[in-house]
């Protein structure tokens, strides 16, 4: 086994082992050779240098680890310190040596670069087919997982996601609140610039020109692999002030915004939220949708190889 840096000849073989590995997470689909045609075709705003590194067996592609240094934090959810990232990973299942062998290339991409750590699947750095927006590592690709464990990362925060298909939401009722409704259809609806480029609808709570809440929901259009994208929406955000949290602002711009979406010929829904946000978990399975997936991201310090 050879581990090798990326060549456009391996176009079909990455493609290939993308397509196996995701074939039983949610919301993927198979991609074809041009996905992988090229580094750019790859590349995120995110990251200030890449390579794809690909395991090569008898003169295939067995998996590849695509690396990263993410760009220096300007966001509050961005990464610090502009670690070594680790977009994605993909070995077959029951073929452990090449997935380590994958792992230690990609400590040793990022030492040869001064990081210091290393983050795996954090979603600022994923790949927009992957998943839904906001999407880690799936608990559906659990050799990824374990491999990760043993190797010493340790898990962070998880994402939880939940679907709702063929979706009717309840009548939007407001609450005994002052505060206007503001419902405007985007052709780009951007919550950051690294993972969206979507269409959809922004409904806003606004009372005296002071914002009070938001809900964005997105078209899945053709940022996503799957094909029946277009049937399928996802809520971006779901966020109202603090002090009015609880009093059913949020209930009434979601229901608003779902009636839009329905109204628009969508048929499917999708929304996600942190692990620990029990509120939102709470409220979401109470309104209508079902847990789909649990995903989480990956951290390591690296030790610098020692000096001969």
């Amino acid at each position: 086994m050879e581990i090798l840096q990326f060549q456009p000849d391996m176009a079909d073989g990455l493609a290939r082992c993308y397509s196996d590995i995701v074939s039983h997470v949610p919301h993927c689909q198979a991609v074809t050779a041009e996905t992988f045609s090229s580094m750019e075709q790859l590349a995120t705003p995110a990251c200030r240098e890449e390579a794809l590194l690909a395991a090569s067996e008898k003169g295939e592609v067995a998996g590849f680890v695509h690396v990263g240094i993410a760009l220096p934090p300007s966001k509050e959810w961005d990464l610090q310190n502009e670690p070594g990232v680790i977009r994605f990973l993909s070995y077959r299942p029951g073929e452990r040596r090449i997935g380590e062998a994958l792992l230690q290339a990609a400590e040793k991409w990022a030492r040869e670069r001064s990081r210091t750590a290393i983050a795996a699947w954090y979603w600022n750095y994923r790949y927009p087919f992957y998943h839904l927006p906001h999407a880690l590592l799936s608990d559906r690709l659990g050799h990824i997982h374990s491999l990760f464990g043993m190797a010493g990362y340790a898990a962070k925060e998880g994402e939880v996601f939940f679907e709702w298909q063929d979706f009717n939401p309840p009548a939007p009722v407001k609450p005994p609140l002052e505060f206007q409704l503001q419902i405007e259809w985007q052709e780009q609806v951007e919550h950051d610039p690294h993972e969206y480029g979507r269409g959809g609808v922004v409904v806003k709570a606004i009372h005296k020109g002071k914002w009070l809440g938001q809900c964005n929901i997105l078209h899945m259009n053709d940022k996503s692999s799957c094909s029946k994208a277009p049937e399928w929406s996802f809520c971006d955000n779901l966020a109202v002030e603090q002090p009015i949290q609880g009093k059913g602002v949020g209930r009434f711009l979601l229901a608003t915004a779902l009636t839009e979406m329905r109204d628009a010929g969508c048929r499917h829904t999708a929304i996600s939220t942190n692990a620990t946000n029990h509120r939102a978990y709470l409220f979401y399975t109470n309104f209508g949708y079902r847990f789909l997936d649990r995903t989480f991201w990956f951290h390591k310090e690296l030790q610098q190889a020692s000096q001969p």
